[in-house]
């Protein structure tokens, strides 16, 4: 399918359910897929830190692009996801994603290398996609505070210039955020990447998402960004109130959490991979009330 091109795009790193030999659930995800096709959900983003990818080989997380490329029906669009601080590696992992059936590539800002400009300056033309910029350089923190840094504004507004960028996906530090807003020259996408703040990410000019959220709640989350594009906050603030209860219960569970959510809309989350232990009963429970009080289904 071709990527979108009407705004806001909502996208969601889509969760990896496990067999009970902890091997990956191809079935599974198909049974998801096809449950996701039926929602307002516009794409997947496979290999993330919601997908568990760092429990995955190499040759399963190719393996699961293949999976939800063929079961998609050219619906939707997949995005892959590289997160590595090798040229080569990154250009290597990115051209297999395409092979695969990813249409877009998300590359993470490097960790390991201070050279951040360098490194997208060589990767991202020899990409056979376009390319999206994550900042989210601590991806496992997913309900942390203050977000550690990988360029400054200034540096990142430059990146998201170069040719072949198609878009960037923001950190949770909206503070930090408001000012890379200003330094993106160009009319490229700009998406939020945190549940609990898409209005306020929407209010400094988000047009889009990629955000665990999106499993569950892609409605909402599309109807937050659209009511802000429309100016309409009252409406806007009126669901991100109603949804940020589920999101932090679901959030602050990490991939368990999503998992979980999943089986109570009648997914198949499952457990995460050993030796990741799925939510208690408790837990659960929570969850389940506040899907509910959301209006999720729970």
């Amino acid at each position: 399918m071709p990527i979108p091109t009407s705004n806001p795009i909502v996208v969601a790193p889509s969760p990896t359910p496990f067999k009970a030999d902890d091997s990956v659930d191809h079935a599974a995800i198909e049974r998801n897929v096809e449950k996701w096709l039926k929602t307002p959900l516009s794409g997947f983003v496979l290999n993330s830190e919601n997908g568990e990818e760092q429990l995955l080989s190499e040759t399963e997380r190719l393996e699961i692009v293949r999976t939800v490329n063929d079961v998609r029906n050219g619906e939707k669009f997949i995005i892959g996801g590289v997160d590595s601080s090798s040229v080569t590696d990154s250009i290597r992992t990115a051209e297999a994603l395409v092979d695969a059936g990813a249409e877009m590539i998300r590359i993470r800002i490097p960790r390991l290398t201070k050279d951040v400009a360098g490194y997208f300056e060589q990767v991202v033309p020899r990409v056979p996609a376009p390319v999206t910029i994550i900042h989210q350089m601590a991806p496992g923190m997913f309900a942390g505070g203050e977000a550690p840094v990988g360029a400054e504004p200034e540096v990142i507004g430059d990146l998201i210039d170069i040719d072949n960028v198609w878009g960037y996906i923001a950190s949770g530090n909206v503070r930090f955020e408001a000012r890379v807003r200003n330094f993106v020259t160009t009319d490229k996408p700009f998406w939020l990447g945190n549940g609990l703040i898409v209005l306020a990410m929407s209010a400094i000019g988000a047009n889009g998402a990629c955000l665990m959220f999106g499993n569950v709640g892609p409605g909402e989350v599309i109807d937050i960004i659209t009511n802000v594009m429309n100016g309409d906050l009252k409406t806007a603030q009126e669901i991100q109130t109603r949804i940020i209860e589920a999101d932090y219960q679901i959030l602050s569970r990490s991939p368990a959490g999503i998992k979980a959510a999943l089986d109570i809309l009648g997914y198949d989350g499952g457990a995460p991979r050993m030796p990741n232990p799925p939510v208690s009963d408790g837990d659960r429970e929570i969850i389940k009330a506040a899907m509910g009080a959301a209006g999720l289904g729970g």
